[in-house]
C-alpha cells in the first residue's frame, strides 16, 4: 500500500468547470478540488508542463485560476497545480472551510 501524498484537503466533486489553453476553451468536469489543485476529466488534455486556466463556480462564487499541469492520464483527464493567485487564495479558504 502507498502512502497518501496529498497535503491539502480536499471536496469531492464534481464540479462544472472549464479550462482555456494553447487549445482553446474547453469544458469540463473537476471530480477532485484542492487548494493546490485538482483533477480535470477531459477527453482533450494538455501536456505536462504547460500552463492554462482553470474556472470552476463553487459556493456561488466564480474562481480563474491559473495552472500549470502536473501529469496526464490520456484515458480519464490530467491533474494541475494551482499557481498564485488572489482567486488561488480564495479558493482555499473555501476548501479548508469545508
Amino acid at each position: 500500500m502507498t502512502a497518501e501524498r496529498r497535503q491539502k484537503p480536499r471536496l469531492a466533486g464534481p464540479f462544472d468547470a472549464s479550462w482555456s489553453g494553447a487549445s482553446g476553451l474547453r469544458h469540463c468536469r473537476i471530480t477532485e478540488l484542492s487548494a493546490g489543485g485538482c483533477f480535470i476529466d477531459s477527453f482533450t488534455s494538455a501536456e505536462p508542463g504547460a500552463s492554462l486556466v482553470v474556472t470552476v463556480t463553487l459556493r456561488n462564487r466564480q474562481f480563474t485560476l491559473p495552472a500549470e499541469v502536473v501529469y496526464v492520464d490520456r484515458v480519464q483527464g490530467f491533474g494541475v497545480r494551482f499557481l498564485p493567485s488572489d482567486d488561488a487564495t480564495a479558493l482555499a479558504e473555501v476548501v479548508a472551510a469545508g
